[in-house]
C-alpha cells in the first residue's frame, strides 16, 4: 500500500512532481495545497486543492506527508519559508530520487534528484535542494540548503555551494571554489573564483539580427 502525499503548489514544478511521484515512488499524491489567497480553483490535475492554513484538519501529519514544490523564486526563499511552515505543522517532508539517477551520498528532506543526475560519493548535501536532469556533483563537495541546481550544471570536487544559491543550466564551478549564500550563477557560466554573497554572475547572451 502506497504512502499518502500532499504537494504544496499548483505550478509547473508541482505538475512535474506529481508525475515523478506517480511514476516510480512509494507515494500516492492525494491532494495539492496552497495559501488561501492564491487559490483560484478547486482542483489541479483532477485532485483537490485545499488551503494550506487548514491542511492539517483534513490531511493530518500523522497520516500524510508533504513535498514543497516551489521553484527558485527570490533565491529559493519562498520554498524555504513553506518548508519551515510545513515542518512547524508537523509534516514529514519527503525527497524524490529518480531510479535513473545515481545518488551515492545521503540527501536531506524535500530534495529532488531528477533523471540522470549524479551525486558522487562523499558529498555533503543539506535539505530542500533541487538537482535537475544531468547535473553532476563531484565527490567531496558540499551543497547547503535551499539550493537550485539546473540541468547539466557541474560542481567540481571540494567546491562548496552555500545556502539559497541558484546554478543555471550548464554552469560550471571549478574545484575548491566557494559559492557564497544567495549567489546567482547564470547559464553556461564558468566560476573560477569565490563568489560574494548575493552576487550575480553570468555570460552575456548572444543576439541574432
Amino acid at each position: 500500500m502506497k504512502k499518502k502525499l500532499i504537494i504544496f503548489g499548483v505550478g509547473s514544478l508541482a505538475k512535474m512532481m506529481n508525475f515523478y511521484f506517480s511514476r516510480d515512488s512509494d507515494y500516492e499524491v492525494v491532494a495539492f495545497t496552497i495559501d488561501s489567497k492564491y487559490k483560484t480553483k478547486s482542483e489541479f490535475l483532477d485532485k483537490e486543492i485545499i488551503e494550506f492554513e487548514r491542511i492539517q484538519d483534513k490531511y493530518p501529519p500523522q497520516k500524510f506527508e508533504m513535498f514543497i514544490a516551489i521553484g527558485p523564486s527570490k533565491m529559493n526563499i519562498l520554498r524555504e519559508i513553506k518548508y519551515t511552515e510545513a515542518k512547524a505543522k508537523g509534516y514529514e517532508l519527503v525527497s524524490y530520487i529518480s531510479p535513473y539517477a545515481i545518488c551515492d551520498s545521503p540527501v536531506g528532506e524535500n530534495t529532488i534528484i531528477a533523471d540522470y543526475a549524479i551525486i558522487a560519493p562523499f558529498v555533503k548535501v543539506g535539505f530542500n535542494n533541487i538537482f535537475w536532469e544531468q547535473c553532476f556533483i563531484a565527490n567531496d563537495s558540499v551543497v547547503g540548503n535551499n539550493c537550485w541546481i539546473s540541468p547539466k550544471a557541474v560542481v567540481s570536487t571540494f567546491a562548496e555551494i552555500c545556502d539559497n544559491s541558484v546554478l543555471g543550466t550548464a554552469a560550471l564551478i571549478k574545484t575548491s571554489i566557494k559559492i557564497s549564500k544567495k549567489s546567482l550563477i547564470g547559464a553556461s557560466s564558468y566560476i573560477s573564483v569565490n563568489t560574494l554573497e548575493n552576487g550575480v554572475y553570468g555570460e552575456k547572451s548572444t543576439s541574432y539580427y
